[in-house]
């Protein structure tokens, strides 16, 4: 029995490439730690059917934070994760190696929104590569599901009701064994409203504005008092009409 690791605090997150849990005989597999921030010395680690928590040194290629297995083999199914000369550790992936029928599903938890296409290929143990170019049948929960003539069941947007126990089937090759596809509720959003736009620039400045009232102020009352001194004055006759034409201008 491959059981899960023990740790203090799960600091690291561990991928793996090709991007699924289940593989064919000697097909190459990376497993990578990502620790952002941290300056641990880490490792890939393992459980399998007959040793528990061995380093990557031991079953692998290392290289830096990363671990290769460049031909998998069924005595590398197992429970693999990253773990720090601390005891920190990382989240974990369960690898399963066989011949025949698989289903191909993310080895990782999906998020609420996302799309996953899983994928039913058949490989004879020597055979160079496998197909899937055949009608597979797909099952979840044990529950019929629906028949894909290229062998590939395309989940769109999947929420939590997608969630479950998957497999495939050949027409003449039997099923494959089950993978558990988790989906994950999408965390809500943290980003900040944006900021409200800046009020526009005033058509003009306040002391500018003053300026011209004033300015408007003065011209209106001296014209004012020129107007009320052209009514009260009393010229010459000689210079009436030369004042009312001045005033008539105004």
């Amino acid at each position: 029995m491959m059981i899960a690791p023990v740790c203090l605090m799960i600091t690291a997150t561990l991928s793996i490439h090709p991007g699924r849990s289940v593989f064919f005989y000697y097909e190459t597999v990376t497993l990578s730690c990502a620790v952002p921030g941290s300056f641990s010395s880490w490792t890939v680690k393992r459980n399998t059917s007959t040793k528990s928590s061995v380093s990557c040194e031991t079953w692998g290629q290392l290289n830096g934070s990363s671990c290769t297995i460049k031909a998998v083999y069924p005595s590398d199914s197992g429970v693999y994760w990253c773990e720090s000369d601390s005891g920190e550790c990382s989240n974990t992936i369960n690898i399963r190696v066989r011949t025949g029928v698989i289903l191909q599903g993310p080895a990782v938890p999906l998020t609420e929104g996302d799309s996953v296409t899983l994928n039913c290929p058949y490989k004879e143990k020597y055979a160079k590569e496998s197909t899937s170019n055949f009608s597979a049948a797909f099952y979840r929960n044990g529950a019929f599901i629906g028949k894909r003539s290229e062998g590939r069941l395309r989940l769109i947007h999947v929420s939590k009701e997608n969630e479950g126990s998957y497999k495939c089937e050949h027409p003449t090759k039997g099923q494959s064994p089950e993978i558990w596809l988790e989906v994950r509720a999408r965390a809500p959003s943290t980003t900040a409203p944006p900021p409200p736009p800046h009020p526009p620039p005033p058509l003009m400045s306040l002391p500018r504005l003053a300026y011209t009232i004033f300015l408007f102020m003065l011209f209106t009352g001296i014209l004012i008092l020129y107007i009320s001194m052209c009514k009260i004055s009393v010229p010459p006759a000689a210079e009436t009409e030369t004042k009312m034409r001045e005033c008539d201008h105004l």
